[in-house]
């Protein structure tokens, strides 16, 4: 049985960009590094936790801020990162999948405009089972990791 999308919204609503919850599916702190000002590619970052009885699976993403968008991630191959469009992310029933720099990520292409800090934008996740759930994703500057 699929999730009445207006309960979704209602309840994102409710809850902020902080956090967003469907079918067994918990979504938090989505964020995008800020982008220069003539970057064509963007990245969202989130951590997706699954407290469900059934695995569900990642499908697809999209955004008004960029022509197309997708699910990405980086694999090592002969010692060299490389990254790559993904079909689908499974998410294990009890398991976190973290999305990060240097891993999994929403990448967006051919940015509409720059990603500023402080500014916020939309995003839609397609899962499997939980279906179409739509998310604000905050635009925040990082500091660098300090080694």
């Amino acid at each position: 049985m699929k999730p009445d999308p207006r309960a979704i919204a209602l309840a994102f609503f409710l809850l902020g960009a902080a956090e967003a919850q469907a079918g067994g599916l918990s979504i938090a702190h989505v964020w995008a590094p800020p982008t220069p000002p003539r970057a064509i590619v963007g990245r969202v970052y989130l951590t997706i936790a699954n407290n469900g009885a059934e695995v569900d699976h990642l499908v697809a993403a999209s955004t008004d801020v960029a022509r197309t968008a997708e699910v990405s991630g980086v694999r090592i191959l002969q010692d060299v990162p490389n990254q790559r469009h993904l079909v689908n992310v499974d998410i294990a029933p009890g398991g976190k999948i973290v999305f990060s720099p240097g891993g999994y990520h929403i990448l967006l292409r051919n940015l509409k405009h720059p990603l500023v800090a402080g500014e916020s934008f939309k995003v839609v996740l397609t899962f499997e089972k939980a279906g179409a759930i739509p998310l604000d994703v905050e635009v925040e500057a990082r500091k660098p990791a300090t080694p």
